[in-house]
């Protein structure tokens, strides 16, 4: 065998083998530093007290942006043109574009709720028929965390789209316990017995209004709605609590608590009640 005749050959294998490690080489130690600076920047924004809502928002796209330049980098080593590479990707940006409208509104509805802050990480907030803790503002979405430990994932056009009710804007919240009595009962007795029990309870704020009063009627109850406000933070201590001794108070004068009208319902075997 003629090796001279090849000799053109094993070296453009030779001088591509050489520029495939090379890229493989900038790969590999690009995305071990995009990590390393993800760490350092998230630090350095810890350590200057930035919004953590700004934080988790501004990581993820210098991570992006610095994860593309290493791969223009990697491929530019290969000899492909990266002007020629830039074309082709944004070609194929504006089908993906048009294909991910959603994600894209996604994305803007996230800068804006970050430039306009109807809320932030750590506020407690109500939307799409979710309430929870803000726990992450990300490009696309916004998780937060429910009373019961689950997470739920909103994404931001819809929030920002929808209304929101922020209850950390301010430090105090109204909580009301709804309650229903037969029309045989004393009212007055169980409106006097409630409201001193409002204001007995040390973690009702005595300077905002305490009320109980008769919401509505049903066919077999008269319903109350007993309200107070409590510090945020309190809220959900006192909510339970306050039911709790609500039951124990007119349980301790015989006054009977009336539940709504309901009926059994049965279906392949699983059993359920609805209100009538």
């Amino acid at each position: 065998m003629d090796f001279e005749k090849y000799e053109w050959l094993f070296k453009d294998i030779i001088s591509f083998g050489i520029k495939v490690g090379l890229a493989l080489l900038i790969f590999t130690i690009g995305f071990w530093l995009s990590q390393k600076l993800k760490r350092i920047i998230r630090n350095r924004l810890i350590k200057r007290n930035v919004d953590p809502s700004i934080r988790e928002f501004i990581i993820p796209i210098f991570d992006f942006l610095f994860k593309l330049l290493v791969v223009l980098s990697a491929i530019s080593t290969l000899g492909v043109h990266t002007t020629s590479f830039a074309a082709i990707i944004a070609g194929l940006a504006a089908g993906i574009g048009l294909s991910l409208q959603g994600s894209l509104s996604n994305f803007a509805g996230g800068i804006l709720i970050i430039l306009f802050k109807p809320f932030k990480v750590g506020d407690y907030i109500e939307a799409l028929g979710h309430s929870g803790t803000v726990k992450v503002i990300s490009i696309l979405y916004t998780t937060i965390t429910t009373s019961n430990q689950q997470e739920v994932i909103l994404p931001n056009a819809s929030v920002l789209n929808n209304p929101v009710m922020n209850y950390s804007v301010n430090p105090l919240r109204r909580l009301e316990i709804k309650i229903g009595i037969a029309y045989n009962e004393d009212l007055n007795k169980t409106i006097d017995l409630l409201r001193e029990m409002l204001s007995n309870e040390e973690k009702i704020d005595k300077t905002q209004s305490i009320t109980v009063e008769v919401s509505d009627f049903e066919e077999y109850r008269i319903n109350l709605a007993v309200r107070a406000f409590t510090k945020r933070e309190d809220y959900w201590d006192v909510y339970y609590k306050l039911h709790k001794k609500t039951i124990e108070l007119l349980n301790e004068h015989k006054i009977i608590v009336t539940p709504s009208p309901s009926k059994m319902i049965i279906k392949d075997n699983i059993k359920w009640w609805e209100t009538i």
